[in-house]
């Protein structure tokens, strides 16, 4: 049965991905931060021939184009999605004629609860989709990708950290009990972060608790301004995206 939770969540997003349709405005480039990652970790281990073994997982897929660069290496995919309208555009995305026999699963559905058995991945990938849970979700999104990982599986998140530009400035106004927690909504657009509601801000000690038990838990912080005009155009004078790039191998 689905929670007032789970409601609540798939309207946020799928009035965010109709503004973002409107404008546009959705990502079609994959994340560079985790292609980055990811080809750290898996050119120090596979040949191209060995990824076509490979299965992976994003966690919160959007329109897939990170799926899709990981599909064009050979590499099995699957995605879940709290959003019908997501979904749709992943599958578009992914509906090329030498990509179709690298898509596994494409299920719409909770990051708290994903339907795949235990250790069914060789990765997960996981951008700017943590941040919008509440505390008990987050614990449990981060309990799905120690479960659903095989050992020496790869985890690349890419979060929101305490330094940025809109933590800096309405830190006061954290919630008492989820400090690194904001409600934003401000109402400029659809798909800014400061209009989405929950917003977690990351620190750096908290991966540790949250993969608990993995061999290698390396956040990497990344930090850059927008420019001006865009900074000016979310309400702001200047606009530093201070962002953690998660590495996580169980």
């Amino acid at each position: 049965m689905r929670t007032a939770t789970a409601e609540a969540m798939e309207q946020t997003w799928e009035e965010s991905f109709a503004a973002q349709i409107t404008d546009q405005s959705y990502n079609t480039a994959p994340v560079e931060a985790l292609v980055r990652t990811a080809s750290y970790y898996l050119r120090s281990r596979y040949t191209p021939a060995q990824m076509r073994h490979l299965s992976f997982l994003e966690m919160g897929c959007g329109a897939g184009p990170n799926l899709v660069w990981l599909a064009e290496k050979g590499i099995e995919v699957s995605g879940i999605d709290i959003s019908p309208t997501a979904l749709g555009l992943c599958e578009q995305n992914l509906r090329r004629p030498r990509l179709r026999d690298r898509v596994g699963k494409l299920i719409q559905g909770s990051v708290t609860e994903v339907p795949f058995p235990d250790g069914s991945f060789d990765g997960i990938f996981e951008s700017c989709v943590f941040q919008h849970l509440s505390r008990a979700d987050r614990a449990s999104a981060f309990g799905e990708v120690r479960r659903l990982l095989k050992p020496g599986g790869l985890f690349a998140g890419y979060m929101l950290d305490r330094g940025h530009t809109v933590f800096r400035q309405k830190k006061g106004a954290q919630l008492p009990d989820d400090p690194g927690s904001l409600m934003l909504q401000d109402r400029r657009s659809g798909y800014y972060l400061t209009n989405i509601g929950l917003s977690h801000f990351f620190s750096r000690e908290e991966y540790f608790d949250l993969l608990k038990g993995f061999s290698v838990i390396d956040p990497c912080l990344t930090t850059y301004y927008l420019p001006k005009e865009d900074a000016e155009r979310r309400g702001y004078g200047e606009y530093q995206q201070s962002m953690w790039i998660v590495y996580g191998v169980k």
